[in-house]
């Protein structure tokens, strides 16, 4: 009882900080509650006569990125054109029914392929949803079909034509915006966490004992925001900033959750106690930095990783080289004394700290400015490259769920089981740990909402005379679920399936009258919870590593591809454009770390070792594309061949790297921590180090003698590639340790 007590007091506080009031929150919330109770008013008025009217409306509020009316145009053809096929379909298939499960099985693992590839979002969703209904109502009521289909296609209007309003004239709200804001906000929560692990670690008897971190993190909002914006137009040099304010927020969130588990050990303080005034004098250092950053984060992310830092951190690292001096100092005093568990726990906070200085104390690495002739706009350009097989796995297993679920509604013949089909094509996700992620929250949003709407069924529907009763009822409950769904990963999508249960049970043409009717539909929903469950978990687990490897050599092999000299190196636009590619795959990757996370000790890879390399790679791509660049921009003179071989042998070394990688996680051992490891200490430190002062040391000669007939701009140019050369080989030796972590079970963050 008292663990319960305590899980229920933990569970309160993480509410209390996920829904915490900001204006922003109340804002969006109102907006999207307007958007969906105004739908709800039309779906009533026009009299459209389908239940999934309201839940349209309710699909595409603050689903994707602002609609364009083209872009809706498109779309609302396309549902067209769907919509008649499948009654045409539906109508021929139903006298020979089994020829329909083939049928949708290869139709929806199609669609959901193009609809992957292409980043259609929530309007391919609900073209899935509209036809799978007229298949389901066919084989109930088939001569409704084109009736039904109507009233579908109908609040695909209304919703499709109020999202453009709002969107492009009445109320827009870009993703750039909200996703600026949600980084600040988590920075401001590390904050929170890091002082509340530090208060704790320094006196556990006054200060209370900080909450275990939770299972997920905010990375998949902060990355399907930052699709969103590029869809919005963002442009790929912004995008590429954004990713590198998203990989940073993300690895200090990392490094609070370390310092939660280190701070929660229950192992002797006498070390701690000799330092106490540094490791305060510390943790108040970054503190005020990550308080600095939260408030910026919203109006601007700072960039120049060469330019020197603020005042502010540079305090932090003089703090930390300050607790350093401190420790050696009272060394002797504790050791032979202290025991192992006490200085392995003392270390692993210290080096959390030390880690956060180093992700706090440089300004974030600016991406190279694209050509002048490159486009602005966020769109993607196509890839030929071949089928991901994750991505085909994925496409083929939606098919299989969704065919089990017809079954299965067709089985207990209920018509009010179409909500089976709806759950499976939104619950089913690419990899273990997105699936179980989303199976939970829509359960507890699908058992909320059910609840929900019971009681508006029992308590309004009797006193509704008039649609404004009826509106002001819907408007109470979308706003509860719009504000709920503003929260971090953790809760928003358990918030936005609150009002997804009401606009199916409650919400349709006129107010609920039946109970059972809403009881077969949140049923309808468990039991398609249920089937992704099975075939995602028991007969075709798909592990967040199975989906990293891919994307993980595409990374490496277009990083190779912009080293100067690459297949990709040879004008400023196919830079670009490989770098830009790079970015996404990199954002790809950072939604697999989580995916990682939430597995647990059953994943394959280790998913803060994929949120580290992740940066490091991304900030790798960066330097190569800036050296590729500006080789082309503002060519040198040739130098003597000795010097030249010395660059030359720099880029070699770099290459060689990358291609070791690229060729151990292309292998049958790809997940094998031990032969990670091995190519980890293959590489020797003075690989890129001899060459690198082999070429500084012959440019730096007779005081820069080989460059003195050269312009300014050329000797800036040539300093800024020996220096960006420095940093790549410090951030080479940090890719080595964060990829050889990789591979092998999820390690534990306390350890």
């Amino acid at each position: 009882m008292q663990g319960f007590a305590r899980w229920f007091d933990q569970l309160a506080a993480m509410l209390a900080r996920e829904l915490a009031p900001s204006s922003r929150k109340f804002r969006t919330a109102l907006r999207m509650t307007t958007i969906a109770t105004v739908g709800a008013a039309l779906v009533a008025i026009c009299h459209v006569n389908n239940q999934l009217g309201t839940y349209i409306v309710w699909l595409l509020v603050g689903a994707g990125p602002m609609m364009a009316p083209r872009k809706a145009i498109t779309f609302l053809i396309a549902e067209a054109i769907a919509l008649s096929v499948s009654i045409v379909v539906a109508g021929i298939l139903v006298e020979t029914p089994w020829l329909i499960l083939p049928f949708l099985f290869a139709s929806m693992s199609l669609i959901t392929y193009v609809g992957a590839t292409r980043n259609f979002g929530s309007a391919l969703l609900l073209i899935q949803v509209v036809c799978l209904d007229t298949f389901y109502t066919v084989v109930f009521a088939p001569d409704q079909i084109g009736w039904g289909a109507a009233g579908a296609f109908g609040g695909s209007v209304i919703a499709f034509g109020l999202i453009v309003l709002f969107d492009n004239w009445l109320w827009p709200d870009r993703g750039e915006e909200l996703l600026l804001e949600s980084l600040g906000a988590s920075v401001a929560r590390d904050r929170s966490r890091l002082l509340e692990a530090a208060n704790f670690y320094l006196d556990p008897q006054s200060a209370p004992r900080p909450p275990l971190p939770p299972p997920t993190s905010d990375l998949p909002t902060h990355v399907a925001l930052l699709h969103r914006a590029g869809a919005e137009g963002v442009s790929a040099h912004r995008r590429a900033i954004l990713l590198a304010a998203i990989t940073r927020v993300a690895r200090i969130g990392l490094e609070a959750d370390r310092l939660i588990f280190a701070a929660r050990q229950n192992v002797p303080g006498e070390i701690r106690v000799m330092v106490r005034p540094e490791i305060k004098a510390t943790v108040a250092a970054i503190a005020e930095v990550l308080d600095e950053i939260a408030h910026e984060l919203p109006a601007h992310i700072a960039v120049g990783a060469d330019q020197p830092p603020p005042a502010s951190r540079t305090r932090v690292r003089s703090m930390l080289e300050n607790l350093g001096a401190r420790i050696l100092q009272v060394r002797p005093s504790y050791i032979g004394k202290a025991s192992a568990a006490e200085l392995e726990n003392f270390a692993d906070f210290t080096d959390s700290l030390a880690a956060l200085t180093g992700h706090l104390e440089r300004l974030l690495d600016e991406p190279p400015q694209p050509p002048a002739a490159a486009p602005a706009n966020g769109a993607a350009p196509r890839t030929t490259d071949a089928p991901d097989p994750a991505l085909v796995r994925f496409s083929l297993k939606v098919g299989a769920c969704v065919v089990v679920g017809y079954a299965l509604g067709l089985l207990t013949q209920r018509a009010d089981l179409s909500t089976i089909l709806t759950t499976v094509l939104i619950t089913a996700l690419p990899t273990y740990g997105a699936a179980l992620r989303k199976m939970v929250l829509r359960i507890v949003g699908a058992i909320i909402g059910g609840a929900v709407s019971l009681l508006a069924i029992i308590i309004v529907t009797p006193n509704v005379e008039s649609l404004s009763a009826y509106l002001l009822a819907v408007f109470i409950v979308f706003y509860v679920s719009a504000y709920t769904s503003l929260a971090s990963g953790r809760v928003a999508y358990a918030g936005k399936q609150i009002g997804t249960t009401f606009a199916l049970v409650f919400a349709g043409l006129s107010p609920a009258l039946d109970v059972y009717e809403p009881l077969w539909r949140t049923w309808g929903i468990l039991l398609g919870t249920l089937v992704v469950a099975i075939v995602t978990f028991v007969l075709w687990p798909e592990y967040a590593g199975d989906s990293l490897l891919p994307r993980l050599r595409k990374v490496i092999r277009d990083t190779i591809s912009i080293v100067p000299g690459g297949s990709a190196a040879n004008t400023e636009n196919d830079i670009q454009q490989a770098n830009s590619g790079t970015m996404r795959a990199l954002a790809e990757i950072l939604e697999v770390a989580d995916d990682a996370q939430v597995e647990g000790r059953s994943s394959t890879v280790n998913h803060r070792a994929i949120v580290e390399a992740a940066g490091t790679l991304r900030r790798i791509a960066n330097r190569l594309a800036s050296i590729a660049t500006a080789l082309i921009v503002t060519p040198v003179p040739q130098l003597d061949p000795v010097t030249e071989s010395a660059r030359a042998a720099v880029l070699d070394a770099i290459r060689r790297h990358l291609q070791s990688w690229l060729d151990f996680f292309g292998s049958a051992g790809s997940l094998s921590a031990p032969a990670a490891q091995a190519i980890a200490q293959a590489h020797l430190s003075d690989e890129l180090a001899m060459p690198i002062g082999q070429f500084s040391s012959r440019l730096e000669e007779r005081e820069f003698a080989r460059t003195e007939s050269w312009t300014l701009e050329q000797r800036r140019a040539v300093l800024a590639e020996l220096h960006s050369m420095r940093r790549v080989e410090y951030l080479i030796s940090e890719l080595n340790r964060w990829l050889a972590r990789i591979p092998g079970p999820a390690s534990n963050l306390a350890r």
